[in-house]
Formats: C-alpha cells, structure tokens, sequence
C-alpha cells in the first residue's frame, strides 16, 4: 500500500482553531507533525492502516484510522470535563452528573505543581470542605493537619485515608508521591457513610495509576530546588537586650548590672571577645538548603495487558548549618492490570518504600527554644572559631543542630501489595464479583546515639585562652527501637448494575474484614567508653533498660449501596454499613450507620431547557447520614489502643518476701463496662450550576454535623474531696455547621486560554454538652463554646501613669507600665473571675483558595492562592531576661519612663509579672495575635517544546517548568508564620524554589 497525504484541522469543542497539536503515526513517532496558527495541517502517512494521534495539553488525546480518508478534522475535548465525568467513591465510581453526594476531586496533575515532600501540603486551598494548618515543615515531618469541614470531635479528628480501595494503610497520604497520584476524591457527608465507624470525620480516597493502553511510553521527571524558612522571629540586639535588663534590676530596686561603656561596645562592635553581638538565628540556620525529586515511569500494554511502574527518589536537606537533619525517600510502584477472558480481569498493586530520616540528637522544638533564648551578648563562636558556651544544659544551638552530639536516625520500610479479581457472572447481565486483598508490612528502626560535645568559655584573659568543657550526656550512649506492623485486609464485593429502558438500578452488597498487628522493642546502653563504634553490646549494663509492647486489632464488616435513577434525572441512593470492632463489650460491638441522599437535575426537565436555557446545569441535592468512631484518644491526643471495658493493672512497689522481692499489682483505670460507639449525624444540602455553555459553574453546600457519644469525663461536677477517678464516658456532645462552595471560569481568547476558580469551606463548632465545673459564670463555661478554647483575661492597653494604677482595679503590686485588665464581673478586683473564654482557637474557621490557569501558545502557568482566617495564636517570651532574649517588638514597644504613653508593657523578667505567665491560667488577650493569612501558595510557570526535530530523536513531549510554594504572605502576625503555634519553638515553615524537566519517550 503507497503513501498518502493526509490534511485536516483541529479545534476544541467550542469551534476555535487548537495551535501546536501534535499530530503523529501511531507507532511511528518519528512521522508527525503540528498545527500551525489556523489550527491546520498536513502528514504523509505510510498508508490506509496508518492510525493518527492528535494529543494537546489539557485535552483528551484521540486516536483516528486513515483508511480511505484524505481530510481529518478533529474536536478536542478538555481534559477537565472527563475529570469531571468521573468521581472515585467508596467501593466504585459514578458519573459526576449521578452522584447525590458531597464529594470534591482533584487530579493528581494539580498536586504535583506543588513541590514539597508531604502529599497533604499540596491539598488545602484546592478543594471546598478540606482545612487545613502546617504548624511546623521539619525534613521528614512537617505535614498539613487536615480536617474535612474543620473539627468534628473532641477525640479523633482525622479523617480516613483510603488508598486504592485499602482504608486505613500504614503511612497514610502524606509520602504518596505525587506523580504517582491520577486521581484524589473527599467524601464529606453520605457518600462517606459506607465507610461506617470510620467515616465520621470524613474519607480521602486515593487512586494511583495505571497503565494505558499502547506502545511503551517513558516519562522522566526532575527536579532541583532549594528552601528557605518563610519567617523566623526578629529578637533583640545585644544593645537592645543589655538596655532592657537594665531597665528590670532598675525595676526591681537594683543597680543596672551593665555599664553606658558595656552598653557603647555592644552597640559599636569593636569588642567581639567581652562584648559579641550574637544574631543567633543567623549563625545557626543557613540561607537555603537543597531538595530534590527523580521519577521514572514506563507506562502501555494491550487490550489484554496494561501496566505502570514507577521508580521515584527524591530527599531534601535541613535548615541548620552543617545539619544533622535531612529526609530521603526511594519508592518503587507497580501497578498491572490483565483481562484473563470475557469474564475475569485480574490486578496486581505493588508499593515498596525506604524513608530515611535524620535528626540531631536533641529535638527540633529544643533547638529553635535555644535560639530565642540564647542571649545576643554570648558569642555562638568565640573570635578563633571555638564554639561558645550554653544558656544551660548544653544548649548552644549552633553546636546542637550538628552531628557533633550524636544522631537521630530512623528508616521506615513500606511493603504494601494489592491483588483484585472482578468476575462477570455469566448469564446475569450487569453482575460481577470482586475480590480484593491487600498484606502490608511496616518497619521502622530508630537509631539515637548521644555523643558528649565540647563547648568553650572565657574568663577574660587578655590571653584569649579558652577553657573547654564537655557538655550534654557525661558519657556516649546508644537507644535502639524496632518495630513492626502487618496488616492484612480482605472483601468480597458483589455489584450490579442494570438499565431497564429509562430506570437505571445499582446495588453493591460487600464483606471486610482487617486485622493488624504491631510490636515493638527498645533497648538503651549507656556509658560507652567510646563513641568510635555504636554497637548495643559497647555500652555498660549499668543502668541499661529495655522495653518491649505490641497490639493486634481487628475489624469485620458488612456495607452495602443502593442507588436508582430516572432518566439521570431523579437520582436516589442509599448506603451503610455494619461494623464490628475489639474495642467496645460484646453487646455494644456492633454498630450500624445508615445513608441516604438524593437529587433532582432540574435542567433536564422541559420546562426549565424552554424557559431557563441560560443556566445549562442545575442539580439539587440532599443528604443525611450516620457515621462513628471506634478510635479512642489519651490526654496527648494519640490514639489509645487500651481496653477501656475491662480492669488493667500495672506493676508497682517490689517488696521482699523471704530471699526474693515480688512486683505488686495496682489498677490503673476504673472500668467502663457501657462504652460505645461515637455518633455523628450529616445533614447536606447542596446545589450544582453551569451557565453560558458550561464556562460558570457553581456548586456550594450548607452542612450541619452533630456528633453525640463523646468520651469525656465526668469529673468537674464531681467534688474533688470524693477522691474518685471517674472514667470517661459516652455522654460528650458538640456540633458544627458551615458552607462550602466552588466557582469556577474557563474560557478561550484567542490564543490564550485561561481558567480561574474559588473554592471556600466555613465550618463553626460548639459543644453541646460539657460536663461543667458547678457555679462558674457563664462567660467561662465551655459549652456554647469552639472545642479546645481557653480562659483569657482581657487587656485594656498598660497603667501609663501613678494616676491610672490608682483608679482601676488591678492585680496585687501592680505597677506603672504592667497590662491592665478588664474587671469583667464589676466587682472592683481582679483574679481568676474575669478570665472569659474565648470564641476562637488555633484553628481557622475559614479556608479559601484561588487558583489561576493560563495556557498561551506553548506557555502554561498555574498559580494558587491560599488563605485562612478565624483563628488565634498566643505569643510571648518565656524566660525572657536574666535566663532568655526578648523578641525585638517588645523592645520597640515597651513603656519606659521616658515614653509612657504607650500600648505596650514595660520590659519584664523570666515569669516574674503577672502578665508575663506561661501557664494557661494567666494568660491574656495582650499576647494573643489573629492568625489571619493570605498566600501565594503554590505557582508554576512552564514551556512545552512542540516541534518536529525533537520527535527525530524520539522525544514525545519535553516540558521545563519552574516552580515555588509559599511564594509571600500576607498577614498580621510578623513574629512568626502566621500557621505556626508554639512561639519560636518549632522548626519554621520553608518557601521553596524549584526548576524542573519532564521528558517522554
């Protein structure tokens, strides 16, 4: 068969010319060409067999079969809408017009424009009913906490993950690569339902990628950056510092401790042995460190065969200095998919993961405490390049975030397989089987060797001779810790789904059953001669501990979900679940959690397409369902795997009996042989538009959640002279309400096309019911309140002046210059009374983000905009004075005698003011910031090189792009990022800046 040319056009759906498609043979990538400016072109193809590939960013790539035709023209569809088409639920998918849920989605191509290693940090601001806070950004730490519609409970908050249909997997969603990621979906009401006692706080379906059907394609994607921290606390100067503590021996009846001659040389310098001016901050952190991301992937197959297997490493270093601190991960996927005949498919999921990480031996959070607190008038390195002396206990930061004392190092192991079996039943139309089954195995070993480290101090030698000391553990010693976990999970799925003439019926009926097992051991060896060789068996067996505790739970289920629709026009569903858990007696094991939804597409009615043809889309639906939670929580928030309904005992006093001592036996915990399930009801109300073909669309949703089976306890109303420790209880109540909503624009102008949206989540909680403290006033009490709220004295400005101390109420031996507060119950004094509870908390109550898509010619930039608003943080300086630095606003700010009339207190010393407490029970509203943020989250600007000479060298696509995350912010907090909630003391959020290359052969 002879050659032939081929010509046509190409355009989107809308009629405009698509410029740049790229047009080839299929099999034969060397043949190929492009659309010019009108959208036209021309290809000689081998002959009539020949099958032409059109493929565009951002559009569904198709495929054509010359056979006798001459002229091709094509219509492209945007990639988009089959997104939308589609939506993953629990146990299948739906098309996006039938489902009668709250369910958000985002492809796995918006996730990877953000270039961080924790999958959750690319998540909040990308879709309405997801919130989201990064307190801290730690090289192998540093997640987002997300909240599906803000907080739900008093106990477990987050929601459950479920990747490729396997819920609850060890290492959650965060060390997901991106890349590997082809589609993420959020379940927020009844949808969620069918997840049952796991659901209440809403789920997050994860679908990796498969393989596709064709040629091998290959596809490598690099990346090299670096971060910085976005913000760090800007702290007094050793002058600043020097002035202010003169100001509180003078406060105190002392004579100022430093001299206008110690004051003149720490301001000039010209003293850096007596008088160093230390920018701790500066000397410890450096100005970027470095990142990186590799990923391979190989993708194709047949109508019988597919794969995808993807080879991924990526790694960042710290933020200090010489670090001790650093994060790699090296990750291997394989997912095959194989049709065995007309009636059996099989698929076969395989993940291994390795994550390294390091530490310095001393923690983060005790490393950023040391650099507020290092005083600016002690030298971080004398003249000679000595390190200098500690505040206390070892700490000088710059030595202590090194491996100069030791290492923290720990590698987990991800071992995750999943085989799927889905059998036609032959003879029942519309009938199938599935079976899935998934073994997991984790392991983690933590190696944490502290080594003594020498600082250097001076006595003020003209000699300059410094004197040594070993600082931190007198001896080397070595921690070991092992653990392991397994988790195996079945179910069996029965589905079906039939069309009779314009009633369509879907039922899946399915069994789970999880079991998981977990141990650990630690062993510690102190005294070590030397720290040359860190082996357990060189340590002394002095003083030497072990310890060693595991778990095993299990779960078995029944779920199921029936939903009929009308004419994809009145749309019914109906879902639950019936679940078992360990946790609860007998009696009160099983629970049972409903869901049902509906909706009406009113645009498909004849009386709306004649009279409302402008909006071409208007669903309304509605929803209630029941969900729980099995998952109980102890005082520190971890999840607490102990029996609550039966007695535990622990070990206590040995005593001697004859020649050998006995351990005794104390109960630990009083039992609660009523303990149950927490509850929570989802009321959904939601309405979906598109207008002017499709470019405006709309979708928001009001919600109410009202959770009731809380485990609290009973004791505030209990009287402390009883003596009894209550257990907790099923007798908590809160509730939330909120909206969410999503608006979306795409359009084309000219060459250019663009889409922008925003998408919004507001969600408000209160309790309920609390079990109260008798006789408190009302503005104290919890109930009515946010959960995790506080009691706050109110600041009204300082006492300016003798006159103003005198004539309000005040704390006893108040003075000019301290914080006034508001005598809120009138009584003429102030103390514990007028504390008043807040109505905020350190969590936003507002979520939003605005993302922007430009495509022009072979240009594409994405950029996110991200905010919050609603929450509080509470910042000050503990031992700030004679044992710590001031943050260099309370310099700028404070009263003095000379500058009365101001807002701000006088400089105060460690916790000696009663305005200066660190405990709960003092604090006040001088201290306490709005945490409110707007963002340049995430942008990426890239070029896609489309022309014929990079296909002579089999180069399908080739795109370079740059990127950033935490671009700027926009706040009112300054100190610190405004995400961040332990003042000074938790590694910083990190602005990252990355350039990156995708090449596909």
């Amino acid at each position: 068969m002879a050659q032939k040319t081929v010509t046509g056009s190409v355009s989107d759906e809308s009629g405009q010319p698509l410029i740049g498609v790229n047009v080839i043979v299929k099999d034969a990538a060397t043949i190929g060409t492009m659309t010019g400016n009108d959208g036209k072109y021309s290809l000689e193809v081998p002959n009539e067999n020949s099958v032409l590939v059109f493929s565009y960013i951002g559009y569904i790539t198709k495929e054509v079969k010359v056979e006798s035709q001459t002229v091709i023209n094509q219509t492209l569809a945007e990639e988009t809408r089959l997104i939308d088409e589609i939506v993953v639920v629990g146990y299948g998918v739906q098309k996006k017009v039938t489902v009668t849920g709250a369910v958000a989605s985002v492809a796995g191509d918006e996730l990877k424009v953000s270039p961080t290693t924790n999958l959750s940090n690319a998540m909040v601001g990308r879709m309405p009913g997801v919130i989201g806070f990064q307190r801290a950004d730690e090289p192998g730490g540093g997640g987002t906490t997300i909240r599906i519609r803000g907080t739900n409970s008093l106990g477990f908050k987050d929601p459950l993950i479920v990747v490729d249909g396997v819920p609850g997997r060890a290492g959650g969603l965060n060390r997901i690569n991106p890349n590997e990621i082809e589609s993420m979906s959020v379940l927020k009401d009844a949808s969620a339902a069918i997840y049952g006692s796991r659901a209440a706080n809403g789920v997050i379906l994860i679908t990796t990628k498969r393989g596709k059907e064709g040629k091998p394609t290959i596809t490598y994607t690099g990346n090299m950056g670096f971060s910085q921290p976005t913000r760090i606390p800007e702290l007094a100067n050793a002058f600043e510092y020097a002035t202010m503590v003169n100001e509180i021996d003078k406060y105190s009846g002392r004579e100022p401790r430093y001299s206008q001659e110690d004051l003149r040389l720490w301001q000039d310098g010209s003293d850096p042995w007596g008088h160093p001016d230390t920018d701790w901050y500066r000397e410890t952190i450096k100005n970027v460190s470095p990142m990186y991301r590799h990923d391979v992937s190989i993708t194709g197959g047949s109508d019988r065969y597919k794969f995808y297997v993807s080879l991924a490493a990526n790694g960042e270093d710290g933020v200090y200095k010489n670090s001790a601190n650093r994060y790699d991960q090296y990750s291997t996927r394989v997912n095959l998919d194989m049709k065995v005949n007309d009636y059996l498919d099989m698929s076969y999921g395989s993940v291994n993961r390795l994550q390294v990480t390091n530490y310095p031996a001393r923690g983060a959070a005790d490393i950023f405490s040391s650099m507020v607190r290092s005083k600016p008038i002690l030298p971080a390195y004398w003249p000679t390049g000595e390190p200098g002396p500690d505040i206390e206990y070892g700490d000088n930061p710059v030595v202590r975030a090194t491996p100069a004392t030791g290492k923290d190092l720990y590698k987990a192991y991800f071992i995750q397989n999943t085989l799927r079996a889905t059998f036609k039943v032959p003879g029942v139309e519309g009938l199938s089987l599935v079976g899935t089954a998934s073994y997991d195995q984790y392991f983690n070993n933590r190696r944490r060797f502290e080594t003594p480290f020498t600082l250097y101090t001076w006595d003020g030698n003209p000699e300059h001779t410094l004197t040594p000391s070993l600082k931190g553990v007198s001896q080397p010693q070595l921690e070991e810790r092992r653990e392991e976990q397994t988790d195996w999970m079945t179910n069996l799925v029965a589905n079906y789904d039939r069309s009779f003439g314009d009633h369509n019926l879907g039922a899946t009926l399915g069994l789970e059953a999880q079991k998981n097992q977990w141990r650990m051991v630690r062993a510690t060896r102190k005294y070590f001669i030397s720290d040359a060789l860190d082996e357990i068996n060189n340590g002394s067996v002095t003083d030497m501990e072990t310890e060693g505790h595991s778990w095993t739970e299990s779960r078995i289920n029944y779920f199921g979900r029936l939903n009929y629709n009308y004419l994809e026009k009145y749309l019914l569903e109906f879902v639950f679940r019936y679940d078992g858990s360990y946790r609860f007696p007998k009696d009160k094991r099983y629970g049972f959690f409903p869901g049902v939804s509906a909706a009406w597409r009113a645009s498909e009615e004849d009386f709306w397409k004649e009279n409302l043809s402008f909006i071409n889309y208007f669903k309304l639906r509605g929803s209630i369902s029941q969900t729980g939670s099995d998952y109980l929580v102890d005082n520190d928030g971890n999840i607490d795997r102990t029996i609550q309904y039966l007695n535990t005992y622990g070990f206590g006093t040995e005593y001697l009996f004859g020649t050998t001592f006995q351990k005794t036996l104390y109960p630990t915990r009083t039992p609660n042989p009523n303990i149950t399930w927490e509850v929570g009801t989802t009321y959904d109300l939601g309405l979906e538009f598109k207008f002017l073909d499709n470019r405006l669309s709309l979708e928001t949703d009001l919600f109410y959640h009202k959770r009731t089976n809380m485990l609290i306890y009973r004791n505030a109303s209990l009287p402390q002279i009883s003596g009894i420790t209550l257990p907790r209880e099923n007798i908590g109540k809160m509730e939330n309400r909120g909206i969410e909503g999503l608006v979306t624009w795409a359009d084309r102008t000219g060459k250019l096309d663009y889409d922008v949206s925003f998408n919004m989540t507001y969600a408000n909680n209160k309790l309920v019911f609390w079990d109260e403290t008798p006789g408190i006033p009302d503005y104290q009490k919890r109930t009515g309140k946010p959960v995790n709220t506080e009691l706050w004295y109110i600041a009204d400005g300082v006492f300016n002046t003798k006159e103003e101390l005198d004539s309000y109420p005040h704390w006893a031996n108040a003075r000019t210059g301290d914080i006034k507060f508001v005598d809120v119950n009138g009584d003429k004094k102030i103390d514990a009374d007028d504390r008043v509870r807040s109505d905020k908390n350190s969590e936003p109550t507002f979520v939003f983000g605005i993302t922007l898509g430009l495509r022009w010619n072979n240009f594409d930039l994405r950029a996110l905009f991200q905010g919050a608003t609603g929450g509080i943080t509470y910042i000050w300086r503990e031992r700030a004075g004679e044992a710590g630095n001031y943050y260099k606003f309370m310099y700028e700010n404070r009263w003095t005698e000379e500058n009365p009339m101001v807002e701000h207190p006088r400089a105060y010393n460690r916790e000696n003011e009663y305005w200066a407490k660190e405990g709960t029970d003092q604090k006040n509203t001088y201290y306490q910031f709005k945490t409110d943020y707007l963002r340049l989250k995430n942008m990426e600007l890239g070029y896609t090189f489309n022309f014929p000479a990079i296909r002579n060298i089999g180069i399908q696509d080739l795109r370079m792009y740059v990127n950033g995350t935490n671009l700027f912010t926009i706040d009112n907090v300054k100190v610190q990022d405004p995400e961040a909630n332990a003042t000074g003391r938790e590694y910083p959020q990190r602005r990252i800046w990355n350039a990156g290359v995708s090449i596909t052969f």
